[in-house]
């Protein structure tokens, strides 16, 4: 049997597109297995939060697809 990698994002987590020249960050918004038996995740946009990407689990933790945004700093 094979054993499945976990995946490294959560629902919450914000990520870029490697090559984004707009600024656009994008929210975790679900994880699950499609039919194929593959873990995908659901994104919006956080400027635009009607607009949403389906990718695999694999390629948003790709660094050619994806990084993960900075941690917004905290004010105490």
């Amino acid at each position: 049997m094979f054993k499945r990698k976990s995946l490294e994002a959560q629902v919450g987590d914000v990520f870029v597109k490697t090559h984004d020249t707009k600024g656009n960050f994008w929210v975790v918004e679900k994880l699950f297995e499609h039919v194929d038996g593959i873990m995908h995740a659901r994104l919006f946009n956080q400027k635009q939060p009607k607009t949403m990407i389906t990718v695999s689990a694999s390629t948003l933790t790709d660094a050619d697809f994806f990084q993960r945004a900075p941690a917004a700093p905290h004010h105490d």
